[in-house]
């Protein structure tokens, strides 16, 4: 299931026809990564980043993988291709965000996830970025984001593609 609040869906309205056979190069791990378990902690094995450990994950309560997922999960699109704009950034996001759906849920059936996909600013000044992130969602109220309202934040560009668990998870 896919949420977006309104200033995504106007962004949305201006890439949605946009085709996706466009030119760049960069890190293709970023749109099919290696996913893995570690514990109760699922993580991403992109580029060079380093593999989360048992001893490491050991340091987190069960409440606070979530958090820690969300943090270790940030991926500004710009930093991994090389020759895309703003709009083709989008684009690829919107199939990645996707990609990533199928993929956690053929891994983990039996758990929930939130994929997010934010546009934002850089620093002061106009230029626009997109940036992923994930997490695997363990109950509770929302985490980062209320679904149910995402228009209160007027300040976010946001969609989050909730990646169910199969029936009786939950």
């Amino acid at each position: 299931m896919i949420v977006m609040n309104k200033r995504m869906q106007e962004e949305y309205l201006k890439i949605k026809d946009m085709d996706n056979n466009f030119c760049f190069t960069g890190k293709l791990s970023v749109i099919n990564p290696t996913i893995y378990k570690v514990q109760d902690g699922i993580f991403m094995e992109i580029d060079d980043r380093e593999r989360v450990s048992e001893e490491t994950v050991e340091n987190y309560d069960y409440d606070e993988l979530s958090e820690w997922e969300w943090s270790r999960s940030e991926f500004l699109i710009g930093s991994y291709f090389d020759g895309i704009t703003y709009e083709q950034s989008l684009r690829l996001a919107f199939d990645i965000v996707e990609l990533w759906g199928y993929k956690f849920h053929a891994l983990f059936p039996d758990e929930e996830f939130h994929i997010i996909l934010i546009v934002g600013t850089i620093g002061d000044t106009d230029e626009k970025t997109v940036m992923l992130r994930y997490y695997t969602y363990r109950g509770g109220d929302g985490f980062h984001f209320d679904l149910d309202d995402l228009d209160d934040d007027v300040d976010s560009v946001v969609l989050v593609n909730v990646v169910e668990a199969d029936e009786g998870r939950y």
